[in-house]
């Protein structure tokens, strides 16, 4: 196992816990940065949490000024669209607040502007936990799924003008971390909870296709491979990471017992479809091996430079082994290559 070093780090001020390079080939040097401060200050008798939106340009692995800085409620998740969003690339913001937020590129200046906003719900006391597009294949479906921390999960659909939603389901009794679609057939959707069950749903119906508590803690992650049809990965608080073949949920194909820490995000490899990167954490961030057709794993590389809770990982688009870590309580953010 390679043990990787930091080429680049920059102090976040406000804990950084989501990160996300641009998948788009003329804006792939660009990275994201979420950040989530709870402050002393009260509105209506609930403590305000502030966050920013930190953009910078990667091109040379450097991580000096940040080309922009945006305020605002403190960011749970973001996430790149895999299409042109009213011909628009466009990041996705989930806030503190149950705000769903699009920013997308300004043509003269290369910074980010918020070009669609809703509320995924009315109740700003829930939070807006987790997001995902709907379009990393399929380029013509734009929807969004959201989860909070009331349990519910939430589709949220583009119509000439903005986003609404389109529909949502109590999902859950616990806060729902994670939701997030099958690639290959974006009628379905997975969803992960603090009651350690994950559930598959038909967004038609808004019915469960199944439910299972194999994850011994709490869901946190899971994401469909965007390389081969059928394969999930999901993992947990229990430090596991299970594979599963989508066909036949009975069981997982194989897991994997990561270093420890926890597990938070999980991404597939932009283009490789036997890697896997691991926000693990309290254990750091780890690039997993992963065997494409007995989905035994390995650690290839890890990165044990953070000082508390990695919540953000995300693999570079435009240089393949570059990735970009953020932890929670030091306000770190990493560059590093797997």
């Amino acid at each position: 196992m390679n043990s990787a070093s930091s080429l680049a780090s920059f102090d976040t001020v406000y804990s950084a816990d989501s990160t996300e390079f641009c998948p788009f080939e003329d804006h792939a040097q660009y990275l994201t940065v979420g950040t989530y401060q709870l402050t002393d200050e009260k509105q209506d008798n609930v403590r305000i949490r502030k966050g920013k939106i930190y953009l910078f340009d990667v091109s040379n692995q450097y991580l000096n000024t940040p080309k922009q800085i945006i305020e605002t409620p403190a960011v749970l998740d973001m996430k790149w669209s895999h299409s042109l969003v009213n011909d628009q690339q466009v990041l996705g913001v989930a806030d503190s607040v149950g705000g769903f937020h699009l920013y997308g590129f300004d043509n003269d200046s290369d910074t980010l502007v918020k070009v669609d906003s809703c509320q995924a719900t009315e109740d700003p006391t829930i939070l807006c936990l987790s997001l995902d597009w709907a379009s990393r294949r399929d380029k013509s479906d734009r929807r969004v799924v959201t989860s909070h921390s009331n349990g519910d999960v939430n589709i949220l659909a583009p119509t000439e003008s903005n986003y609404i939603i389109q529909n949502h389901w109590h999902a859950h009794d616990l806060e729902a971390w994670i939701a997030g679609f099958d690639y290959w057939n974006t009628n379905i959707v997975y969803s992960g909870a603090d009651d350690g069950l994950f559930k598959g749903w038909d967004t038609r119906t808004n019915t469960p296709t199944f439910v299972y508590k194999r994850h011994m803690m709490g869901v946190t992650t899971m994401q469909s491979s965007p390389h081969q049809e059928h394969v999930l990965a999901t993992g947990s608080y229990d430090e596991t990471i299970y594979f599963w073949d989508t066909r036949s949920m009975r069981a997982p194909v194989n897991s994997f017992q990561t270093p420890g820490g926890g597990i938070w995000r999980l991404k597939w490899h932009p283009k490789r479809s036997d890697r896997l990167l691991s926000a693990s954490m309290h254990a750091g961030a780890f690039v997993l091996d992963v065997n494409t057709t007995s989905f035994e794993a390995s650690v290839a590389s890890s990165f044990l430079d953070h000082t508390s809770m990695v919540y953000g990982a995300d693999w570079s688009f435009k240089d393949p082994d570059l990735i970009a870590s953020c932890s929670f309580y030091d306000h770190v953010l990493h560059l590093w290559k797997a």
